[in-house]
C-alpha cells in the first residue's frame, strides 16, 4: 500500500471482498497496536499479538467473503472483539486466565454484557445521543482497548487521570441514556 491513501472501514470492506491483499494488510496494521496492547497487557507477548490478530483478520475476511459481516460500530471495533475472545479462549485452554488484568477485564465485561446481540443495538444508539467526545473517549477504551494515557494523549487531556475521571463521567450518562429509554426487561 506504499503511496497509497488510506481507507476508510466501507471501502476496505469492499477492497477486501474484491480480494485486494493490501486491504488486508491496512486492516492488520490499523489494529496492531490495540492488540498488542491488550495482548501485553494480559499475559501475553508480541508473538501471541501477532498471532491472535493474524486469526482475527482470517475471520474477518472469511465474514466479508461470505457476505456474512454486519457491521454496527466501527471495523476495529469488531476486529478487538473478534481477538479478544480468541485470547481469552486461548488463556483458558492455556490455564492462564487468572492472570488477566482485572481492571480491564472487569471494565469490559460491563460493555460485554451491555453488547449482547440485542442490547448492543440499543446502547450503541445510545451512544449517538453522547457528545463526540464521549462517544470516542468510550469506543477508544472499550472496544480499541486503550490505556487511559495513550486515551488522554488522542483526545488531548492533560493526564490519564483527567482521561479515567471523564470515562467514568461518559459510562455514567450513557447508563442514564441506556436506563431512561428503555425498561430493564428490554435489556434482558
Amino acid at each position: 500500500m506504499l503511496g497509497k491513501k488510506k481507507l476508510n472501514d466501507e471501502q476496505l470492506i469492499v477492497a477486501i471482498r474484491n480480494g485486494d491483499k493490501d486491504a488486508v494488510v491496512q486492516l492488520y496494521k490499523d489494529n496492531y497496536m490495540a492488540i498488542r496492547n491488550y495482548i501485553l497487557k494480559n499475559s501475553g507477548n508480541k508473538d501471541d499479538a501477532e498471532d491472535i490478530l493474524q486469526d482475527a483478520c482470517v475471520a474477518v475476511w472469511e465474514k466479508i467473503k461470505n457476505n456474512e459481516l454486519e457491521l454496527k460500530a466501527r471495523l476495529s471495533t469488531f476486529v478487538f472483539a473478534i481477538s479478544r475472545n480468541l485470547w481469552l479462549k486461548r488463556l483458558n485452554k492455556l490455564g492462564r486466565q487468572s492472570h488477566i488484568d482485572d481492571i480491564h477485564t472487569e471494565n469490559m465485561a460491563v460493555v460485554e454484557d451491555s453488547f449482547a446481540s440485542e442490547n448492543r443495538k440499543i446502547v450503541m444508539k445510545m451512544m449517538d445521543k453522547l457528545g463526540t467526545n464521549c462517544k470516542e473517549l468510550l469506543l477508544l477504551f472499550y472496544f480499541e482497548g486503550f490505556d487511559m494515557a495513550t486515551i488522554a494523549q488522542k483526545l488531548q487531556y492533560n493526564n490519564a487521570d483527567t482521561a479515567k475521571a471523564k470515562k467514568h463521567q461518559c459510562f455514567k450518562q450513557l447508563q442514564e441514556h441506556v436506563l431512561n429509554g428503555y425498561n430493564k426487561q428490554d435489556l434482558i
